[in-house]
């Protein structure tokens, strides 16, 4: 069975998180004279849908019921930090702001002598809390200065602000492209344009959709295009799906100034 495939398109200037020396880690809400001032902020959203057909009829043969998923999300989200004037590497942000909202339906058909079941699942998002700074994916970032030449990298991410609540026997079953979980981008500019009153900008976009076997998935794939395929990658199929899809999508920019 072929492997699903995932389109990614990070629109800014590749450079990994990177360490250094001078790092300056704090939790006030503004940074001192002469420090560097990193801004990462934006929002985005996504959806992911599919269809499972019954498996054996809908009648007394029905071994497994028609389903039919729908998802959606939205959010937003703003973190800034401070380096001292070399630059470097932190994991204690200034201010770490964000929020959103995943909404689902689920509806299984009837199967076996068992009526329709609608379910629906709603989930809240927030940024992660300070108790959370064990995790590797809590905010971070790194600004590198190299002759004349700065990389400056931020990782971010939302998380569940309490697990969620569903109805009818639905599950949330998550987007196969990361949006609010994995918030991350990088950019590298000229030196001199530190020396500007207002620093620099720089914009960030990401888009993922969904692939099978580099056939896209647009809502229309067929159960022979798909070879009986799902959503879920690299999960067995439960029977070919008649329409699914995936995508997501963010876009914000990274600012960068020096407080004067």
């Amino acid at each position: 069975m072929r492997k699903l495939l995932l389109i990614v398109t990070l629109a800014v200037l590749a450079a990994p998180l990177a360490s250094a020396q001078g790092a300056r880690g704090r939790t006030s809400d503004a940074a001192p004279y002469g420090d560097i001032e990193v801004t990462f902020s934006g929002s985005g959203g996504g959806a992911y849908r599919y269809h499972d057909p019954a498996a054996g009829g809908a009648g007394a043969s029905c071994r497994s019921p028609e389903l039919s998923y729908a998802e959606s999300d939205s959010y937003s989200w703003n973190v800034s930090f401070a380096f001292a004037p070399g630059g470097g590497t932190t994991q204690a942000p200034l201010a770490v702001f964000g929020s959103g909202q995943l909404s689902a339906s689920q509806r299984l058909g009837p199967c076996a002598g068992a009526g329709p079941q609608p379910g629906a699942c709603s989930e809240t998002l927030a940024a992660p809390s300070p108790a959370d700074a064990s995790d590797l994916a809590y905010p971070s970032a790194s600004v590198v200065i190299a002759g004349r030449q700065v990389t400056v990298g931020v990782l971010a991410e939302l998380v569940a602000a309490a697990p969620a609540s569903c109805s009818g026997g639905a599950t949330l079953t998550p987007n196969p492209v990361a949006g609010w979980s994995e918030l991350q981008a990088s950019v590298s500019f000229p030196r001199a344009l530190l020396a500007r009153p207002g620093g620099y900008s720089a914009p960030v976009t990401m888009s993922g959709t969904g692939l099978w076997a580099d056939v896209p998935l647009s809502g229309a794939c067929s159960s022979g295009a798909c070879e009986g395929g799902t959503c879920e990658g690299g999960q067995p199929s439960v029977g070919p799906r008649s329409s699914c899809a995936f995508g997501e999508s963010y876009s914000g920019t990274i600012e960068i100034r020096v407080v004067r």
